[in-house]
């Protein structure tokens, strides 16, 4: 080579400096050398790694336009630690291999082509000698700038993981929904790395089969493909079988279709990457990212990485499962304790009315001795009376007469009314008893009914609305009266209280017949009726559309439970609005004590 101008060693260091990268570097320096040697080419193998012994990472610069350039070479010359030299691939020139001292982390070997005199020439010249070192200055600064550039995108990434594991721990503690949590935890993945078309896959049923509760993708509806269904063999199941991430490219994916180890299912991808969720030390999911362009692959450390997240996203979503469990529980807790107490009151309520049975029954009892006495006097009274009208003397005197007349007149009424109190206090009595001592026997349904009707005739006189009754004569059940009385008059009035407009005058028609293996009892009126939304609760404890008007909410809830429990039938209510309600009772004529009708409100319209 000819002696350099003295200018030409500070223009060579600003061109490799103008250079950003190593194929420039490199090309600056072939330019200046083809300057003096016209045949020569460079090529420079490089790697970040510090050691012969990743050889493999070694990558070439200017790239693919030197075909030429022999990596082998290249290699053994870092392993030998001293330049080599060779017949250049193809071509009758020279290839040398020579090491260069970096100062910086790395290994870089710079190859030159062109011909044996040309090659013997370089290595012999002060100037190349003083470029040489001013390329490796150059190629150490390039060196030491990408380990920089790693450093920062290892922090921000670094950051970035902690970050979306923080948010992720966050999550578990939230009051959001599992849908909300799901896709909280997607938009954290997607912070790290291409989530596009992610997925969360669970076991259920045993681990026979995988529900997928959140899944977004480009191509494929997810209503179709991440549906519940069987384990089959697809990417996901292969993960979960295996319990290791799956990085799949098309060779991947080929190899594994060829063995039958997979089958694919749905838009088939470019890239796919998939990490089991363990929970408990055992898979219990997989999580899945996946890519449908050639732009966008995902390598070992997306791997690395997503695995690592998925062991984070795994402890969190099994506590969120164990808090929604936990919840779920206290919830159903609190909802028994709840129906604990309504049973509570409910039985001291029942007690309540079993002693005011109890006072009733005396009281009646005490009233039936003066009353008995009182019919009797009034009939001897009336006996005397008849007597002195068939007296001749009195015939002769008007005044007499007429006062007999009036005395008889009053003796009937007293009759009359002592009758009816009578009846009345025999209701009373017999009602009371049954609802206090509750012994089964044979009821006369028809007399029943009028028995009923009777009690309740202080709150039925004073409205405008009509009772009808048609039950056959003979027609009789073993049942428990009392409880049976109870859910005839709770129906009745809650007719009188719901069905019925103001100033209405409505019909309540009670039909009873016989049905296969009992009675049917059906209680209709022409009221106002109910909606659907109300119909469907009536049998619900504290459900009332009167509150503070009346109404307990206690009434149709206490039918359905004597009628299913005590009395071992069925309960049906039928009604639309505008067409009147009505309830029919189906009681079998052989129930065991005990035993349940049951196991359900039922309401139809």
């Amino acid at each position: 080579m000819n002696a350099t101008k003295p200018s030409d060693p500070a223009e060579f260091a600003l061109g490799l400096l103008a250079a950003g990268s190593f194929g420039r570097v490199v090309q600056v320096f072939e330019s200046r050398l083809r300057a003096e040697i016209p045949t020569v080419q460079l090529a420079m193998w490089w790697s970040l790694r510090p050691t012969a012994a990743t050889t493999a990472a070694l990558r070439c610069a200017p790239g693919s336009a030197r075909d030429w350039a022999e990596l082998e070479q290249a290699r053994q010359v870092l392993l030998a630690g001293g330049p080599a030299s060779g017949p250049a691939p193809a071509t009758g020139s020279i290839l040398r291999s020579l090491p260069l001292a970096l100062k910086a982390e790395g290994q870089a070997v710079l190859q030159v082509r062109g011909d044996a005199s040309g090659i013997g020439q370089l290595e012999r010249d002060a100037a190349f000698l003083q470029m040489l070192a001013l390329f490796e200055l150059r190629v150490s600064d390039l060196l030491e700038a990408r380990h920089l550039e790693g450093a920062v995108r290892r922090l921000e990434r670094s950051e970035a993981v902690q970050r979306a594991l923080f948010r992720i721990a966050e999550l578990t503690g939230a009051t959001t929904s599992m849908e909300e949590f799901y896709a909280a935890v997607h938009a954290q993945v997607g912070e790290l790395l291409y989530a596009r078309n992610f997925y969360i896959a669970l076991l259920v049923d045993d681990g026979a089969a995988f529900d997928y509760p959140y899944a977004v993708d480009e191509r494929d509806d997810p209503r179709e493909i991440f549906r519940r269904q069987p384990l089959r063999h697809g990417l996901t199941e292969y993960v979960q079988r295996t319990g290791k991430p799956l990085l799949l490219d098309r060779a991947v994916r080929e190899r594994l279709v060829a063995a039958g180890e997979i089958r694919m299912v749905g838009s088939p991808s470019v890239a796919w990457l998939g990490v089991p969720l363990v929970m408990e030390g055992q898979v219990a999911g997989v999580l899945a990212v996946q890519s449908y362009s050639e732009d966008i692959l995902y390598g070992p450390r997306d791997q690395e990485l997503l695995a690592f997240v998925a062991q984070n996203i795994a402890t969190a979503l099994h506590r969120r499962q164990v808090a929604e469990s936990l919840r779920s529980a206290y919830a159903q807790l609190q909802t028994q304790l709840e129906e604990l107490r309504r049973a509570q009151a409910e039985l001291i309520e029942n007690e309540k009315m079993a002693s005011l049975g109890r006072l009733v029954a005396g009281v009646a009892h005490e009233i039936n001795t003066p009353l008995g006495i009182a019919v009797t006097s009034a009939s001897h009274l009336d006996d005397i009376f008849k007597g002195l009208e068939r007296d001749p003397r009195i015939a002769d005197r008007p005044e007499w007469v007429k006062a007999l007349g009036k005395g008889r007149r009053c003796v009937d009424l007293i009759l009359n009314n002592l009758g009816k109190a009578a009846q009345l206090v025999r209701s009373f009595k017999q009602v009371a008893v049954d609802q206090s001592n509750e012994v089964r026997r044979s009821v006369g349904i028809r007399a029943f009914l009028d028995d009923v009707l009777l009690s309740l005739h202080p709150r039925l006189k004073v409205t405008p609305h009509r009772v009808e009754v048609a039950c056959a004569e003979d027609l009789a059940l073993e049942t428990l009266p009392g409880a049976l009385y109870q859910v005839v008059s709770n129906i009745l009035l809650n007719a009188l209280l719901h069905a019925f407009e103001d100033g209405q005058a409505g019909l309540i028609r009670i039909v009873c017949t016989r049905s296969g293996d009992g009675i049917d009892l059906s209680i209709r009126d022409d009221g106002r009726g109910m909606p659907d939304s109300v119909r469907q609760h009536v049998f619900e404890p504290f459900f009332t559309t009167r509150r503070g008007r009346g109404g307990t909410g206690l009434g149709l809830h206490m039918v359905y439970n004597l009628v299913t429990q005590l009395l071992g039938g069925t309960i049906v209510c039928a009604s639309a609005p505008g067409q009147g309600a009505e309830f029919t009772i189906h009681l079998p004529f052989n129930h065991e004590p005990g035993a349940a009708g049951t196991a359900a409100p039922t309401a139809t319209s």
